[in-house]
């Protein structure tokens, strides 16, 4: 059988529809079911536009954790436009008796001019740019037949099911929830992720997902995503000819002070002195 980011890629192929699936039990961490970040999140433009002020993105999360919730309740496939009116099936894949992931197909519209009033109505609430969301419509799936996003959700939760089951489970040195923490703040991290957030999103205990953290990584998931800032700051200040401040805000420190702070007790010197020692060697 054909791993599950193939399949992905080619029910999406030649498409504006988005497949992301969120893994509740480790249920993607296998080499068959094993999948793009892409695909692990809400990575369309779409989204990423939604939730660019403080506002929207609260309201985004809040909406994911409804469905989620609604999903993992109630173990039942649904459909249901978002705040803003995009389009979008989600199906709870079922091993034993559990929910141990959730499908969702999305980027789609059913009617456009329902879609431009939800975005009216959420963008004075979010003071999210409507234009912006507006022009985005057009890199959406159009959809004359709603069901087909459930259809493709059970497809791709039926496969899942299968590739599990197929395949001999590997023992992990990392737990599957660590790791997924991990991948989300190698990747998110100038967003500045909190494990609150996380929490909601996979349906954990913020204190758990932390001590675990901790336990497997030996540094808080805050102090990881840190790091990484920290880093991603060191390799502009020597590779680019950006201002300091620039920096600071394209890695996801929005106080200067702090990011100064922070960089000084790491490196021993402030960002501009490590400019001219490492510059002037």
């Amino acid at each position: 059988m054909q791993n599950l980011q193939v399949l992905i890629d080619m029910l999406t192929k030649g498409r504006k529809l988005h497949i992301s699936i969120l893994d509740l039990n480790g249920i993607l961490n296998t080499p068959s079911t094993r999948i793009c970040f892409e695909n692990v999140i809400h990575s369309k433009r779409f989204c990423d536009i939604a939730k660019s002020t403080e506002k929207g993105y609260r309201t985004c999360l809040h909406c994911k954790s409804l469905a989620n919730t609604q999903a993992i309740t109630f173990k039942k496939p649904f459909c249901g436009h978002c705040i803003y009116g995009i389009y979008e099936a989600a199906m709870p894949v079922i091993i034993g008796e559990k929910v141990a992931a959730i499908v969702y197909v999305g980027n789609a519209i059913t009617d456009i001019d329902k879609t431009y009033c939800r975005i009216g109505k959420a963008c004075r609430y979010t003071n999210v740019d409507r234009q912006q969301l507006y022009e985005q419509t057009k890199e959406c799936e159009y959809l004359h037949d709603a069901d087909e996003l459930l259809k493709i959700a059970e497809i791709v939760g039926d496969y899942i099911t299968m590739l599990y089951v197929k395949e001999s489970k590997v023992s992990t040195s990392m737990h599957w929830l660590v790791f997924a923490l991990k991948e989300y703040a190698e990747r998110m991290y100038c967003s500045n992720p909190t494990l609150k957030d996380l929490s909601v999103i996979y349906h954990k205990n913020e204190k758990y997902m932390g001590r675990l953290f901790i336990k497997e990584m030996n540094v808080s998931f805050h102090e990881y995503c840190l790091l990484l800032k920290l880093q991603k700051a060191e390799a502009l200040l020597l590779g680019t000819k950006e201002k300091i401040i620039d920096i600071a805000l394209e890695c996801g420190f929005d106080n200067i002070s702090y990011f100064n702070k922070a960089f000084k007790k790491r490196y021993g010197m402030s960002p501009s002195e490590y400019i001219i020692s490492k510059r002037g060697k």
